[in-house]
């Protein structure tokens, strides 16, 4: 019997499993990358979203940045990260489609099956799935139509439901669509409500 309670033990702390699965880090708000709106909101969304981890690291890059109107570039990316995996990744990059469906048709390629994703409420178009959240964020007003393609991309999610996952996206594509719209010197009304 005590040997098979010894079995039993080291097959849980093996692989993790209550109790002796590791404490859940801590996402400050601080650490956050800036890209993603730098506020106690998209903490909270990550919280949301996140699978549990002993802890995380923000890595936050910013490529290109529009220096003024003559300037048709714009870039960054925030990379998150837990236990060694890639767990979330969100970009921001000035772009130019002739019809925003062209848009949702690029973006969502990789991450979800069209049939996966329902729109929402932010600027020229917006669309989410659990696993994916993107809005197409209009820039210029002058010139070439140029927007900003904002995309959140889940790669590991947690236990948070279906409908909790996608609007916990949504929030984390809304503060980074805000904050590209702001750093990239855009003219033209995001239609983002922060």
């Amino acid at each position: 019997m005590a040997l098979l309670l010894c079995l039993v033990g080291g097959v849980l702390y093996a692989l993790g499993l209550p109790p002796f699965e590791d404490e859940r880090g801590e996402i400050k708000d601080a650490a956050v990358c800036k890209t993603l709106g730098g506020s106690a909101g998209a903490a909270d969304a990550l919280r949301k979203v996140l699978p549990g981890e002993s802890s995380y690291s923000f890595d936050d890059q910013v490529m290109h940045r529009r220096i003024d109107d003559t300037d048709r570039t714009y870039e960054t990316s925030c990379f998150v990260n837990g236990g060694g995996k890639m767990l979330l990744v969100a970009t921001a990059e000035m772009v130019g489609y002739d019809k925003a469906e062209e848009w949702v048709e690029d973006v969502v390629a990789n991450a979800s099956a069209p049939s996966e994703v329902t729109s929402f409420q932010a600027g020229d178009k917006a669309v989410a799935s659990e696993r994916i959240a993107a809005i197409y964020v209009p820039c210029r007003d002058e010139g070439p139509r140029e927007h900003l393609s904002v995309v959140v991309e889940l790669k590991r999610r947690g236990d948070a439901a279906d409908a909790e996952v996608r609007d916990g996206l949504s929030s984390l594509a809304r503060g980074a669509a805000l904050f590209a719209h702001r750093q990239a010197k855009c003219d033209a009304p995001a239609k983002v409500a922060g």
